[in-house]
């Protein structure tokens, strides 16, 4: 049984990588055909070989692995305070009620805030620095932390938690074996959702803040009207974004829907 549901993921992640692979194919196709139109200046729109040598030469003088790392490495350190004080706050809105409903509508409010908006503040309040990038992406995505805890834990069934407690479940014993599983799905919704604030947040602010990281490079191409740079960092802007969605963020929350026996559709 476990090898037949092995098997079939297996499968599934083939045909997934084979239609990605064609898809790619057919969009760089449609792309090579309208670079050869000539319907845009190569200034514009190089070609997909131009693309891939700004890659290799990127990639050969070392200024794409280093900004990869520095941008990953604040987007982890503010992201694990965004999920820390997130969770803390949220669990602190299903403590006291009044504080929970003043604080959720409130915190939907700036969900919607534009995270670019966020720049100019940072950079009044705290400056062109570490601190200042981190702060932006902090306040992108904690809000997203704290609604999703606050919601998923408020919206759990009554009648799960009654049940628990008539056979004797209270305290933290309810909270890791009932509360927590059943508030799992809503709860990796809302990190992954964040995780995407915080992705375009980062970018966002260093294309403004820094000179260093991905956003930098983006910012060079432009300046330079290097439209081969440009694109070269929005690809690997999208690769990464994916890849971390796809197997880290996907793979966690499978993981924990079969550790709590949620996983019924898979």
């Amino acid at each position: 049984m476990i090898k037949d549901i092995q098997l079939k993921k297996s499968h599934r992640n083939l045909d997934d990588a084979a239609n990605a692979a064609l898809f790619i194919a057919i969009f760089t196709g449609i792309w090579q055909i309208i670079f050869m139109l000539g319907i845009w200046p190569i200034i514009s729109l190089p070609s997909p070989v131009m693309v891939a040598e700004t890659f290799a030469k990127i990639i050969w003088n070392g200024s794409l692995p280093q900004s990869i790392g520095i941008t990953l490495g604040r987007l982890l350190g503010a992201f694990a305070i965004s999920i820390t004080l997130g969770t803390l706050i949220g669990f602190t809105m299903i403590k006291f009620k009044g504080f929970g409903k003043t604080l959720n509508s409130f915190s939907a409010g700036l969900l919607s805030f534009p995270s670019i908006a966020w720049v100019p503040f940072s950079i009044l309040f705290i400056g062109f620095n570490e601190f200042g990038i981190m702060f932006v992406v902090i306040m992108s995505s904690i809000f997203s932390i704290m609604i999703s805890t606050y919601s998923s834990i408020r919206n759990i069934p009554t009648i799960y938690l009654d049940a628990a407690r008539n056979m004797g479940a209270k305290g933290f014993s309810l909270f890791r074996h009932v509360t927590i599983p059943a508030a799992t799905p809503s709860l990796i919704i809302g990190l992954r959702q964040a995780w995407s604030f915080a992705w375009h947040a980062i970018i966002g602010a260093e294309i403004l803040m820094s000179i260093v990281g991905l956003g930098h490079i983006l910012s060079v191409g432009r300046e330079f009207l290097d439209m081969s740079q440009v694109i070269a960092s929005m690809v690997t802007i999208f690769v990464i974004g994916l890849l971390v969605d796809r197997f880290l963020l996907y793979k966690m929350e499978d993981r924990i829907r079969r550790k709590w026996g949620l996983d019924h559709h898979r």
